[in-house]
Parts: C-alpha cells; structure tokens; sequence
C-alpha cells in the first residue's frame, strides 16, 4: 500500500500557552485568586515541560466549522493526487471527534463531495484510530474490494469534551492533558502497491479507564471506575502520567521485539501528546533523539488521531521526507495500545 496524498487543514487561531492560561481565567471568574494563581502556575510549568508552545482552535468570532476544514483537507488531498471526488470507493472517517454516533461520519462527508456510491464507514479507536484505519484499508485494498481509499477525520474537541473549571491542583492529574488539545482536519488518500505496510500492536487492557470521554448510561455497559467521569458525561478525563508510563512500556517491548536496529536510517512518527516525553523514552529503547518527527505537540498540541498524518504532511513539505523514504510510526493510545507500523512514504 501507498499513500498517494496526506493533507491537513488547521484552525485560524493560533492559541499560545499563555492564552489557554488566560481562557482558564476567564472561566472561572467566581474563584478567588489564592485557589486560582497556584493552578494556572502549576498548569503553565506542566505545559511548559511538555514542550508545548501553541496549538490551533477553531476561531468563534468568524464562525469557523470543523466541516469546512474537514472538506478542505479532501479538496487539498484530491488535487495533490490529481483526483476527483469520484475516484475514492472507500471513505473511513475515523478519530474521536465526531458529529453522530450513528451512522457513520463517513456518509456526510461522501455525499458533501457528491461521492454518492462510495462506500462508508467509521472507525474509533483513540489516538490509534489513524492507524487502525490504514490498517484496515490496506486489507481492503489488498483483497481488490476497492481500488481506491480516503480517510479523514475532524480532530475538533472545544465546546464538545472539553472542561475548565479549577477544581485544585489535584484535579489537574486527570484534567491538564486537555489543555495541551489542539485541532486539526486530515485527508489520506491510500492506493494498492507491490509493499505492504508492517504492522505490529502491543495493548494492556487493565488501563482503559486512565483516558475516557463517557456516555450516559456508560455505568450501565462496563463496571464502575473511580477514574471514569471526574469532569462530567461527554468530557474529557486523562490520566496523562500513568498513560505514559503504561504506554511507554508496551512501545518499548514492541521496539525490542519488532526491530533489529532501532537505531538505523529511519524516521520515526509518533502521535505526540507531549514533545518530552519521546525526548526521554525513546533513547532508552535504541532510538536516537534526531530519528524523531517532533515538530507536531509544539506547533499543533495533542491532535489526537490526527498527529501523525499532520506529521507526515508537515515533514514532506519541509523536504524532510520523501518519496520511498524508509519510516516507522510510534503512536501510543488511550486503551492502552502501542503500535509499531513500518512502511515506505
């Protein structure tokens, strides 16, 4: 499998930490100064560590829609692979943000383009529902059921899962992660070739309540958890250190297992929900600080599903990467799953 075309779209505002500093304020106004100075310090140290720097939302004062810049990621895929709307027979919409539980996101985006006989479907899984998604596509495309794939997703989480009230700093063990979201559009357009993408997975169920956004009723599908649920139905709860820490390991063990020189001419994206923490862990596992991709949590935040194909698009624009350049994709996801998937771009 190939990628023929990879394309972003990202919201106009360019938030700095300061700014996402300066909207916590302006959330809460009723908390005294004494409870809100030490949160914001600590919330600008966290973000400051993390390597964060900016980070992309839809600007509320020009009206700015996720499905706007969702289609235009299509629009700038198709004419990068010199396409029409008509030569996708497969959409996958896929990540977390989403408009419908049913039917399938796909649907909406396939009759905006006038793709009125492509087949649809979603696929949710995280931060890895990218990487699922290919995975499943190169099957499909494998097998000769289509010929041709797009997908896409709408990584836009203000206003839907997100939460700003200060509830002290002990809240912030569950609650910072979403200050480093940003938001993003992607389009990937995946043709069949003679090179099959590798895939390898690594998951460690007993920490799937450390990253949730529940629904109502959940309590009534899983057993309770006292992790599930702190900032209320439909928000965003992340334990961000031990997802880490679970996370890393099980990357760590796929590295050992799956490659024989971690070291060698590859570039390796990860999705990046912090800059330091890949900055930290990966020399540990034989992968050299310089072979990382780890220009997307600085400028972008936390895209979610959309990290690495905003990478992929990012690095190729800056000659970084090219045509049948060996690379590795790294991404660690709520769940907890790592994956190591190797290919040629």
């Amino acid at each position: 499998m190939k990628i023929a075309a990879v394309a972003y779209r990202a919201p106009s505002w360019k938030v700095t930490n300061d700014a996402v500093l300066t909207h916590i304020d302006k959330c809460n106004p009723d908390v005294p100064a004494h409870k809100k100075l030490p949160y914001l310090k600590v919330v600008k140290k966290l973000l400051r560590q993390t390597g964060a720097e900016t980070r992309h939302w839809r600007d509320p004062h020009i009206d700015e829609k996720a499905s706007d810049l969702i289609l235009g990621a299509m629009d700038d895929a198709l004419k990068q692979a010199n396409l029409v709307p008509n030569d996708i027979d497969l959409l996958i919409y896929c990540g977390v943000g989403r408009g419908f539980l049913e039917p399938a996101n796909a649907y909406f985006y396939a009759h905006a383009k006038g793709m009125h006989r492509t087949n649809c479907f979603d696929i949710t899984d995280a931060c890895m529902s990218w990487i699922r998604a290919t995975h499943i596509a190169q099957l499909m495309l494998k097998a000769g059921t289509f010929k041709r794939a797009m997908i896409i997703n709408g990584e836009f989480h203000l206003g839907f899962h997100d939460n700003w009230e200060i509830r002290g700093l002990r809240s912030l063990e569950y609650s910072f992660p979403m200050y480093t979201i940003g938001e993003a559009a992607t389009a990937t357009i995946l043709e069949p070739s003679n090179t099959d993408w590798e895939y390898a997975y690594s998951s460690k169920t007993e920490f799937a309540d450390l990253c949730t956004i529940p629904l109502p009723g959940h309590d009534n599908f899983v057993e309770p958890s006292p992790k599930v649920g702190h900032n209320g139905i439909h928000k965003f709860v992340s334990y961000g250190r031990e997802i880490f820490e679970a996370g890393t390991d099980c990357l760590g063990e796929l590295i050992k297992t799956t490659l024989d020189d971690p070291s060698k001419n590859v570039l390796y994206f990860p999705h990046a929900p912090s800059k330091k923490i890949y900055e930290e862990y990966m020399p540990k596992f034989g992968v050299p600080v310089e072979k990382l991709y780890l220009k997307v949590y600085p400028q972008f935040g936390n895209l979610v599903s959309a990290s690495i194909p905003v990478g992929l698009s990012l690095a190729q624009a800056e000659g970084n990467l090219k045509r049948n350049d060996p690379i590795a994709l790294v991404p660690v996801s709520a769940g907890i799953v790592a994956s190591l998937v190797q290919l040629k771009f």
